[in-house]
């Protein structure tokens, strides 16, 4: 099996490299490096907004401070391989494409993830192990991948070819002989799966799986075979060949192919569509007004919505959210729960609700700040709706406002601040989504070295008391971080317990649920971020404006961002373009927009150079 595994990663880099067509640059700009767009790789162009957070330092410790490798400019010949979630809607575009039956596209998903058990991406945080990331940033391959990409391409080919109906309509209105009409279904199918169109010599090789014959097993054996290949699951980009007389530099604008699948890739976690590839094909996607207006167009599309919510979702580490229903039963949990009864389908609803919102404002030209702060709530479903006193959203009409005037925005919405199954809050938990989620605060790494062992934990205490009593002792290695500054900014939130309802005390319970007393919440604390000055806050509300004033919400979008466009962890190289995110987003450019513009940059069209 580890022979099998190897030979397919190096076939990657093999069939990846050669078959495909080389474009000649389609003008000079292509053929010295430019991007085919507006933004350079230097700062942003000047703007009439003023940046009020001008001052902060826009660029954090860099994970290689010592890199010097230009952003973007990823090493030749390195395949990187499709996420799952790639795979899903890839897989359900292109059958969708050949086939034009909706139903059977649907099921895609299903085969893949339940059928085909293809395994799930591990969300990278180059920053920690200890919190999840993104998955574009999960590099592994291994024999599951292989044996569910195997797998799925035999099923998926099989029910495309499942009677003579679906077969006709895979090889199309063709009169010619059985060979020429399986000819024009490999050329149309590998144009799709390969994303750029195939040789001759490739076209041959898919004749004599066929037997040059356009049999329903033929198709489905052509059509198996390309989904299982490495030159579908790996992405390999070379750039182009440097036109003569072009300036000397480290970097190549990739082809019109390889812009083209960087791009859909990039913006709707998937491949091109006819149109994209037709720019591709025709080489006019290297002209900047085209490439430009692809790039409007394909964020306008409602594909783009998947590659949105899932930068969100990684940036906030929802996926960290554990099951709110699993202490269920447990008399302790239920006698803290309430006439509340979480669901199965709770952890999943509060997710979405928050990731509905950033759906919903960016259908609206709602900027970065509005996610942030943003009042309505998207519940969809009674459960999370009852945790926010407010009426289910129907997805359609108005969305309702919070009622409640704690209730300030993410901070406080049930995705972000609940904690699972659990009676209590866990305030340096949430201390650490807002330093390291939210604003990319540099921590030192945790000592376990037990220097709290002898904290007294003794009496009725909240849980701010028992957190204080065993992160605040003097003489502990815990103090120097969790005082000054994780600790403040969990316990500004105690006012919401760990289901994410508002509350004014904290009853302690026992084991069987029986209340020892009832005590008051205290959110008062003083908090920091790195370049301010320290700050006393009380709430929610003083938190979020806190952050909102400090810029470091902006900035550590921006990191954040080049993480999940690049699919590696930031640098020191990558501090203009760090820069440029950030300053858009400080000026309150639209999300649309904002998650557009990398792609107008040189970082995102070129590639390095292959050694001479």
């Amino acid at each position: 099996m580890r022979t099998h595994l190897l030979i397919f990663t190096i076939a990657a880099a093999i069939a990846g490299c050669s078959g495909g067509s080389e474009e000649p640059p389609a003008d000079n700009s292509a053929a010295t490096g430019a991007t085919p767009g507006a933004a350079t790789s230097g700062a942003a162009a000047s703007t009439a907004i003023v940046d009020p957070h001008a001052q902060i330092a826009a660029v954090a410790h860099a994970t290689e401070p010592t890199s010097t490798a230009s952003p973007g400019c990823n090493a030749v010949g390195v395949p990187r391989r499709l996420t799952r979630a790639q795979v899903v809607n890839a897989l359900t575009d292109v059958t969708a494409a050949l086939t034009a039956d909706a139903a059977l596209a649907a099921q895609v998903a299903a085969l893949v993830k339940d059928t085909a058990q293809f395994p799930p991406d591990t969300a990278v945080n180059p920053d920690t192990a200890r919190h999840k990331g993104f998955e574009r940033l999960d590099t592994t391959v291994n024999v599951r991948q292989v044996s569910a990409l195997r797998e799925t391409a035999q099923s998926l080919a099989k029910a495309m070819t499942a009677d003579d109906s679906r077969t006709t309509r895979l090889l199309g209105s063709c009169t010619g002989t059985a060979d020429a009409c399986v000819t024009g279904f490999i050329r149309k199918a590998g144009r799709l799966l390969f994303r750029q169109p195939l040789s001759d010599a490739e076209v041959n090789v898919y004749r004599a799986a066929a037997a040059n014959t356009n049999s329903a097993s033929s198709v489905a054996k052509v059509l198996a075979t390309m989904i299982a290949s490495p030159k579908f699951y790996f992405v390999v980009e070379k750039g182009q060949t440097p036109a003569a007389g072009a300036s000397a530099s480290s970097c190549t604008p990739l082809t019109a192919h390889e812009l083209a699948t960087r791009l859909a890739l990039h913006l709707w976690d998937s491949v091109p569509d006819a149109e994209l590839n037709a720019a591709a094909d025709s080489g006019a996607l290297l002209q900047p007004a085209t490439y430009t207006a692809q790039v409007t167009r394909l964020m306008a599309d409602a594909r783009a919505d998947r590659a949105l919510r899932n930068f969100f979702s990684g940036w906030f580490r929802l996926e960290e959210l554990v099951a709110l229903d699993g202490k269920v039963g447990d008399p302790k949990f239920d006698a803290f729960a309430g006439s509340f009864k979480p669901l199965p389908t709770s952890r999943d609803a509060a997710v979405a609700e928050v990731l509905d919102m950033v759906s919903y404002l960016a259908a609206r030209n709602g900027s970065l700040q509005q996610v942030l702060t943003d009042r309505h709530s998207f519940a969809r479903s009674s459960d999370i709706a009852a945790l926010y006193n407010t009426p289910v959203w129907d997805g359609v009409s108005a969305p309702p406002l919070f009622t409640e005037s704690a209730r300030v925005g993410l901070l406080t919405r049930i995705g972000f601040i609940a904690q699972g199954s659990t009676d209590t809050t866990l305030p340096i938990s949430r201390g650490s989504r807002m330093l390291f989620g939210l604003t990319c605060q540099a921590m030192p790494t945790p000592a376990m070295d037990q220097s709290n062992a002898k904290a007294d934990l003794s009496g009725v205490l909240t849980t701010r008391q028992r957190v204080e009593r065993v992160t605040e002792m003097n003489g502990t290695s815990c103090v120097g971080c969790h005082k000054p500054l994780m600790n403040p900014w969990g316990f500004a939130f105690e006012g919401f317990d760990s289901l994410g309802r508002v509350r004014q005390t904290e009853v302690v319970l026992d084991d069987k649920g029986k209340s020892l007393g009832e005590k008051p919440i205290d959110t008062a604390a003083l908090a920091s971020l790195a370049g301010t000055m320290s700050r006393a806050i009380a709430s929610p509300a003083e938190a979020q404006q806190y952050i909102l004033e400090s810029g470091q919400f902006e900035r550590c979008f921006a990191r954040n961002y080049v993480r999940y466009a690049f699919g590696r962890a930031d640098t020191a190289a990558d501090g203009a373009l760090v820069e440029s995110l950030r300053q858009q987003a400080a000026n309150g450019a639209n999300l649309r927009s904002l998650f557009a513009s990398i792609a107008l940059r040189t970082e995102f069209t070129t590639i390095q150079k292959a050694s001479q």
